[in-house]
Protein backbone atom coordinates (compact mmCIF):
# COMPACT_ATOMS: atom_id res chain seq x y z
CA UNK A 1 0.00 0.00 0.00
CA UNK A 2 1.55 3.18 -0.98
CA UNK A 3 1.55 6.22 1.43
CA UNK A 4 -0.82 8.82 0.85
CA UNK A 5 0.39 12.07 0.16
CA UNK A 6 -1.00 15.01 2.88
CA UNK A 7 -2.76 17.50 0.96
CA UNK A 8 -1.25 20.78 0.89
CA UNK A 9 -4.48 22.57 -0.61
CA UNK A 10 -5.39 25.56 1.62
CA UNK A 11 -8.93 26.79 2.07
CA UNK A 12 -8.96 30.72 0.95
CA UNK A 13 -11.51 32.76 3.01
CA UNK A 14 -14.50 34.47 0.70
CA UNK A 15 -15.15 37.96 1.36
CA UNK A 16 -18.74 37.36 1.40
CA UNK A 17 -19.89 40.74 2.94
CA UNK A 18 -17.09 42.91 1.13
CA UNK A 19 -19.11 42.49 -2.25
CA UNK A 20 -21.25 44.81 -3.77
CA UNK A 21 -24.38 45.42 -2.76
CA UNK A 22 -26.03 44.25 -5.91
CA UNK A 23 -24.03 41.16 -5.21
CA UNK A 24 -24.49 40.39 -1.98
CA UNK A 25 -28.12 40.82 -1.59
CA UNK A 26 -29.11 38.09 -3.80
CA UNK A 27 -26.77 35.95 -2.47
CA UNK A 28 -28.28 36.20 1.02
CA UNK A 29 -31.32 35.71 -0.45
CA UNK A 30 -30.62 31.95 -1.49
CA UNK A 31 -29.36 31.22 2.08
CA UNK A 32 -31.10 29.09 4.05
CA UNK A 33 -32.84 30.78 7.33
CA UNK A 34 -30.41 29.07 9.01
CA UNK A 35 -27.75 30.28 7.61
CA UNK A 36 -28.91 33.67 7.86
CA UNK A 37 -29.51 33.44 11.59
CA UNK A 38 -25.93 32.27 12.19
CA UNK A 39 -24.52 34.49 10.00
CA UNK A 40 -26.06 37.29 11.48
CA UNK A 41 -24.54 36.82 14.85
CA UNK A 42 -20.95 36.88 13.57
CA UNK A 43 -21.01 40.85 13.44
CA UNK A 44 -22.91 44.19 13.43
CA UNK A 45 -21.98 44.44 9.21
CA UNK A 46 -23.49 40.93 9.04
CA UNK A 47 -26.32 41.59 10.66
CA UNK A 48 -27.23 45.10 9.23
CA UNK A 49 -27.16 43.12 5.48
CA UNK A 50 -29.35 40.57 6.82
CA UNK A 51 -32.08 42.57 8.65
CA UNK A 52 -32.84 43.95 5.08
CA UNK A 53 -34.10 40.59 3.85
CA UNK A 54 -37.02 41.35 6.36
CA UNK A 55 -37.27 38.03 7.87
CA UNK A 56 -40.04 39.28 10.61
CA UNK A 57 -41.59 37.29 13.33
CA UNK A 58 -44.71 37.72 15.01
CA UNK A 59 -43.57 37.14 18.70
CA UNK A 60 -40.72 36.24 21.01
CA UNK A 61 -41.13 34.75 24.06
CA UNK A 62 -38.34 33.86 26.60
CA UNK A 63 -37.75 31.65 29.33
CA UNK A 64 -34.83 31.63 31.89
CA UNK A 65 -34.65 28.32 34.31
CA UNK A 66 -31.84 26.72 35.99
CA UNK A 67 -29.20 27.87 33.81
CA UNK A 68 -30.71 27.79 30.37
CA UNK A 69 -32.38 30.71 28.52
CA UNK A 70 -34.92 29.42 25.97
CA UNK A 71 -35.80 31.40 23.22
CA UNK A 72 -38.81 30.69 21.24
CA UNK A 73 -39.45 33.25 17.74
CA UNK A 74 -42.68 32.93 15.97
CA UNK A 75 -43.39 33.34 12.42
CA UNK A 76 -46.60 33.90 11.10
CA UNK A 77 -46.37 31.22 8.74
CA UNK A 78 -46.51 29.00 12.32
CA UNK A 79 -42.66 28.24 12.07
CA UNK A 80 -40.73 28.72 14.95
CA UNK A 81 -37.08 29.39 15.66
CA UNK A 82 -36.08 27.43 18.92
CA UNK A 83 -32.71 28.92 20.32
CA UNK A 84 -31.19 27.35 23.71
CA UNK A 85 -28.67 28.81 25.45
CA UNK A 86 -26.76 27.34 28.35
CA UNK A 87 -25.06 29.98 30.56
CA UNK A 88 -22.91 27.51 31.89
CA UNK A 89 -21.70 25.67 29.52
CA UNK A 90 -21.33 28.43 26.84
CA UNK A 91 -23.29 26.55 24.11
CA UNK A 92 -26.02 27.75 22.15
CA UNK A 93 -28.61 25.16 20.02
CA UNK A 94 -31.10 26.58 17.35
CA UNK A 95 -33.75 24.56 15.51
CA UNK A 96 -36.12 25.49 12.98
CA UNK A 97 -38.19 22.91 11.24
CA UNK A 98 -35.77 19.93 10.75
CA UNK A 99 -32.33 21.85 10.66
CA UNK A 100 -29.99 21.79 14.18
CA UNK A 101 -27.17 23.65 15.08
CA UNK A 102 -25.04 23.83 17.78
CA UNK A 103 -21.89 25.80 18.74
CA UNK A 104 -20.06 27.19 21.46
CA UNK A 105 -19.22 30.77 20.96
CA UNK A 106 -16.63 33.13 22.90
CA UNK A 107 -19.40 35.42 23.80
CA UNK A 108 -21.79 34.43 26.91
CA UNK A 109 -25.26 32.66 24.63
CA UNK A 110 -27.66 35.55 26.54
CA UNK A 111 -25.59 37.95 24.14
CA UNK A 112 -27.23 36.73 20.89
CA UNK A 113 -30.88 37.29 22.33
CA UNK A 114 -30.67 40.84 20.96
CA UNK A 115 -28.83 40.18 17.72
CA UNK A 116 -31.82 37.81 17.16
CA UNK A 117 -34.06 40.29 17.92
CA UNK A 118 -33.11 42.98 15.74
CA UNK A 119 -32.69 40.91 12.59
CA UNK A 120 -36.43 39.61 13.10
CA UNK A 121 -37.19 43.04 13.81
CA UNK A 122 -39.06 42.47 17.10
CA UNK A 123 -38.96 45.35 20.04
CA UNK A 124 -39.91 43.32 22.70
CA UNK A 125 -40.60 40.60 24.35
CA UNK A 126 -43.97 39.09 24.47
CA UNK A 127 -43.67 36.81 27.80
CA UNK A 128 -40.78 36.61 29.78
CA UNK A 129 -40.81 33.35 32.00
CA UNK A 130 -39.06 33.06 35.07
CA UNK A 131 -38.75 29.23 36.54
CA UNK A 132 -36.09 28.29 39.46
CA UNK A 133 -33.46 30.61 39.34
CA UNK A 134 -29.68 30.23 39.61
CA UNK A 135 -27.45 32.24 41.56
CA UNK A 136 -25.51 33.13 38.65
CA UNK A 137 -28.55 33.38 36.25
CA UNK A 138 -28.96 37.21 37.07
CA UNK A 139 -27.59 38.74 33.74
CA UNK A 140 -26.39 42.55 33.00
CA UNK A 141 -27.51 41.40 29.36
CA UNK A 142 -31.29 41.55 30.97
CA UNK A 143 -31.04 44.96 31.84
CA UNK A 144 -31.02 45.97 27.47
CA UNK A 145 -34.48 44.03 27.04
CA UNK A 146 -36.41 47.54 26.11
CA UNK A 147 -39.98 46.43 26.62
CA UNK A 148 -41.56 43.21 28.02
CA UNK A 149 -45.51 42.72 27.53
CA UNK A 150 -45.63 40.07 30.69
CA UNK A 151 -43.97 38.90 33.04
CA UNK A 152 -44.80 35.15 34.17
CA UNK A 153 -43.32 34.01 37.42
CA UNK A 154 -43.42 30.05 37.87
CA UNK A 155 -41.14 29.43 40.63
CA UNK A 156 -43.67 29.63 43.91
CA UNK A 157 -41.04 28.64 46.69
CA UNK A 158 -40.98 31.43 49.35
CA UNK A 159 -37.37 31.69 49.95
CA UNK A 160 -37.04 32.52 46.31
CA UNK A 161 -38.62 36.09 46.92
CA UNK A 162 -36.48 37.09 49.83
CA UNK A 163 -33.87 40.29 49.65
CA UNK A 164 -31.07 39.90 47.03
CA UNK A 165 -32.22 36.76 46.26
CA UNK A 166 -31.22 35.48 42.29
CA UNK A 167 -34.75 35.83 41.70
CA UNK A 168 -35.48 38.54 43.28
CA UNK A 169 -32.14 40.44 40.98
CA UNK A 170 -33.95 38.78 38.15
CA UNK A 171 -37.11 40.36 38.66
CA UNK A 172 -35.48 43.91 39.57
CA UNK A 173 -33.94 44.08 35.49
CA UNK A 174 -36.82 43.23 34.13
CA UNK A 175 -40.02 44.58 36.01
CA UNK A 176 -39.46 48.15 34.88
CA UNK A 177 -39.75 47.70 31.61
CA UNK A 178 -42.14 45.30 31.75
CA UNK A 179 -46.87 46.11 31.31
CA UNK A 180 -47.81 43.06 33.43
CA UNK A 181 -47.02 40.42 35.62
CA UNK A 182 -48.18 37.50 36.45
CA UNK A 183 -47.23 35.82 39.61
CA UNK A 184 -47.73 32.29 41.98
CA UNK A 185 -48.27 33.47 45.64
CA UNK A 186 -49.01 32.49 48.86
CA UNK A 187 -49.45 34.44 52.51
CA UNK A 188 -45.43 33.96 53.20
CA UNK A 189 -44.54 36.26 50.17
CA UNK A 190 -46.74 38.84 50.69
CA UNK A 191 -44.14 41.28 52.30
CA UNK A 192 -41.69 40.56 49.70
CA UNK A 193 -44.26 41.23 47.35
CA UNK A 194 -45.28 44.67 48.15
CA UNK A 195 -41.84 45.73 46.99
CA UNK A 196 -41.79 43.73 43.66
CA UNK A 197 -45.08 45.52 42.86
CA UNK A 198 -44.20 48.98 42.72
CA UNK A 199 -43.42 49.42 39.18
CA UNK A 200 -46.47 50.98 37.40
CA UNK A 201 -47.98 47.94 35.51
CA UNK A 202 -50.99 47.73 33.33
CA UNK A 203 -52.12 44.47 34.87
CA UNK A 204 -51.18 42.43 38.02
CA UNK A 205 -52.12 38.80 38.37
CA UNK A 206 -51.43 36.84 41.38
CA UNK A 207 -51.78 33.18 41.33
CA UNK A 208 -53.12 32.02 44.91
CA UNK A 209 -54.50 33.98 48.38
CA UNK A 210 -51.91 36.31 49.65
CA UNK A 211 -52.90 37.40 53.77
CA UNK A 212 -51.66 41.15 53.44
CA UNK A 213 -50.60 42.36 57.54
CA UNK A 214 -52.81 45.45 58.03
Amino acid sequence: MCPTTPSTEMTTAFPLLRLPYLVLMPILEQMEFMDRITLSVLSKRARMFVKLLKMKCNHINLTLKLGTIKMQVCFDNREELKVNMYIHKYKVDLRYGNDHISWWPGLPPMHYVLPIMDVTHCNSIKQFIVGRVCEYDTLPILAKLQKINEVIVEDSISYSFSPESPLENVLKNVLPVSSAVTISADADKAKYLREIFKGNFVAVTVRGLIQVAP
